[in-house]
């Protein structure tokens, strides 16, 4: 039994569902895959004058991949190198979310001190990164709501509620989270 035999022909039909919107995408799988994959190599590109272009670059694949407009430019894209706590830290800024589970913010990680001493034999591609997202959440009462995330290689952790959604207040709430 197809869609058509359960409506008639003055019903409206079933919008077709155009998958997850660039700006999930991006926060959500792309900058992750490469947040996770190469933590140092990202922290870098996020520090460098050229974070604008590799983002834009990331953004475009995306969008291509998508199938559709991202809805936002790339500029409006923020990064900003910080640290938790004495590890160092990526804070990317996103466009306002219109949809719930889209990002605000995403934090990357990166928990080595680098204000120690550093040992002379450290493996690179034995660093890990933590990867966190402050999404748009959903209240029954319609009030703002955010919801702080992570995630790692297999899965999507929730945190419950997340603060209000700037970098600063963020930063302080990575800060708790650490380890």
């Amino acid at each position: 039994m197809g869609q058509s035999e359960f409506q008639d022909e003055n019903s409206e039909s079933v919008p077709e569902d155009n998958g997850p919107s660039p700006h999930y995408v991006f926060a959500h799988y792309a900058l992750r895959q490469i947040a996770l994959a190469e933590p140092m190599q990202f922290l870098e590109i996020a520090a460098s004058p050229d974070a604008d272009k590799f983002i834009a670059a990331l953004l475009q694949q995306v969008v291509k991949q998508c199938g559709r407009e991202a809805g936002f430019d790339a500029a409006e894209i923020k990064v900003y190198p910080t640290r938790v706590n004495n590890y160092p830290c990526a804070v990317i800024e996103m466009p306002e979310p219109e949809e719930a589970a889209e990002a605000w913010l995403i934090g990357v990680v990166v928990p080595v001190d680098f204000t120690l001493e550093v040992p002379a034999d450290l493996d690179e591609s034995q660093i890990t990164a933590q990867y966190y997202t402050l999404e748009k959440g959903v209240s029954l009462t319609g009030e703002p709501r955010t919801v702080l995330a992570g995630w790692d290689d297999q899965r999507h952790n929730n945190y419950g509620d997340g603060p209000e959604p700037t970098v600063e207040a963020f930063v302080a709430t990575l800060c708790g989270q650490d380890g």
